[in-house]
This record gives C-alpha cells, sequence and structure tokens, in this order.
C-alpha cells in the first residue's frame, strides 16, 4: 500500500517539469498583459494627442480673435496701434510660457507597463521559491 503511494507521487524531474512549464505559461499571459498595457496605454495617449490638437487649433482661432479685440481696445486710450500691439505681444508671450511649462509636465508620463513588470519580477521570485 505504502509502495503503492509513493509509486504514484511525481519524482523531482516531473516535479522540476511542472513547475517550469507552468512558469513558461505564466510568463507567456504576463506577456500578453504587458503587450495589452502597452496598447491601452498607447491609445490613450494617442485620443490625448488628436484631443488636444483640435483644442489647439479651436483655441488659436479664438486666441486671434481675442487679441485683435484687445489691441482694439488699447487704442480706444489713445495708445498708438504698433504699442497695442507690442502690449499684447508681451501678454501671449508670458501666456505661452505658462502654457510650454504646463505641457511639459503632463507630458513626462510614463509609457511603460510598470504593473505587469512588477508581477514578472514576482513571478520569477516566486518560481525560485519554489524550485529551492
Amino acid at each position: 500500500m505504502a509502495r503503492e503511494r509513493l509509486s504514484q507521487q511525481p519524482g523531482l524531474p516531473e516535479v522540476f517539469s511542472e513547475v517550469l512549464s507552468d512558469f513558461a505559461d505564466l510568463f507567456r499571459k504576463e506577456l500578453n498583459l504587458a503587450r495589452a498595457e502597452l496598447s491601452s496605454n498607447m491609445s490613450a495617449k494617442l485620443r490625448g494627442t488628436i484631443w488636444f490638437s483640435l483644442a489647439g487649433v479651436l483655441a488659436l482661432a479664438a486666441l486671434a480673435l481675442l487679441l485683435g479685440a484687445a489691441v482694439a481696445w488699447i487704442t480706444t486710450f489713445g495708445i498708438s496701434l504698433q504699442v497695442a500691439f507690442m502690449i499684447v505681444a508681451a501678454g501671449v508671450v508670458v501666456l505661452a510660457a505658462i502654457a510650454y511649462l504646463a505641457g511639459r509636465t503632463e507630458a513626462k508620463g510614463e509609457l511603460a507597463p510598470r504593473r505587469t513588470i512588477n508581477q514578472v519580477k514576482q513571478d520569477i521570485e516566486t518560481t525560485k521559491e519554489q524550485l529551492t
């Protein structure tokens, strides 16, 4: 009876092979997850870029109208047209610098699939623990 139970239990090579097979399967699944996560991140970035571009075009049109109105308003105070344009241009430069700094901060988002990378590291550690 005891011999039958011993002969039915898998040996070390079988267990080792099974662990490696499970690890390979898990690694393949993690790679698929990384691809899906990276694709999702890229799609979100692309959609954001398209919306950002559309907003930029519309903002340019609105800005041109507002700047023209600002120049016209400044000239009502008896300031020459050239000086009014200079005043408005200086204001636009300040706003452009602020927008550039804000955009640079936002664009620093990471594309790498960090969660998947951490999960693969954990899987490797778990496999190492099972093999020892």
